[in-house]
Formats: C-alpha cells, sequence, structure tokens
C-alpha cells in the first residue's frame, strides 16, 4: 500500500537502510532533483523522499525539501518495497529521465 507520511514534527533524523538516490525530471519542474529511496526498519516499509536539499557527507545526513532529515545506515542497497514505492512515485509524479546517482552520497572509508 502507498500512503503519505505527516510532516516532520522535529529534526530528529529517521534511519533509512537499504538505501540509494534517483535523479528525475518530474512534472512542470524543468530542473533534476535528487530523491532518496530506502527502507524504514522501524516502519517496516519503504520510503521515497521529497527533493534532496543538503547532504552531510561526514555525518550521512541528508535533509530534504519537506524538512525531514535521513540519517543513512550501511551501504547502499536496494529494496524491494522500496523500488515498489518509487515506481508508484514516478508514476504519481510524471517522473521521467531517471538515473542512479547514489555514487555522490557514497564514498567507502578505508
Amino acid at each position: 500500500m502507498i500512503y503519505s507520511i505527516p510532516k516532520p514534527k522535529n529534526d530528529i533524523a529517521v534511519v533509512i537502510v537499504s538505501w540509494c538516490v534517483k535523479e528525475v525530471v518530474f512534472g512542470r519542474n524543468p530542473q533534476r532533483t535528487h530523491h532518496l529511496l530506502g527502507y524504514i526498519n522501524e516502519e517496516s516499509a519503504g520510503r521515497v523522499s521529497s527533493a534532496i536539499q543538503c547532504f552531510d557527507q561526514d555525518k550521512m545526513i541528508i535533509k530534504t525539501s519537506s524538512g525531514r532529515v535521513y540519517q543513512l545506515y550501511g551501504e547502499p542497497s536496494t529494496h524491494e518495497d522500496a523500488l515498489y514505492v518509487w515506481s508508484n512515485w514516478k508514476d504519481d509524479n510524471d517522473a521521467y529521465d531517471e538515473l542512479d546517482v547514489t555514487y555522490q552520497y557514497f564514498i567507502e572509508k578505508s
């Protein structure tokens, strides 16, 4: 089931696993935007974020245009439920020209 999530009430980060980042053009917006996809263990649900506004690479934290804050956990990957939500989000928002830009958000630490 696809459902919308309420606006955030605070700046507490939501931990997201099995995450990746996609870039698209959607709707009437000519600019490309980045969106976080992943799985929220606490909710047992996939998630697609609004457009990413800023990224703290040292802390692995993303803040989105909705004001939500995500803590990236673990290495990037994909989760079946997140991909399902992403597919529906793209259809609902007329998104196209998808690119995987996860590499811009993850650098392996040696």
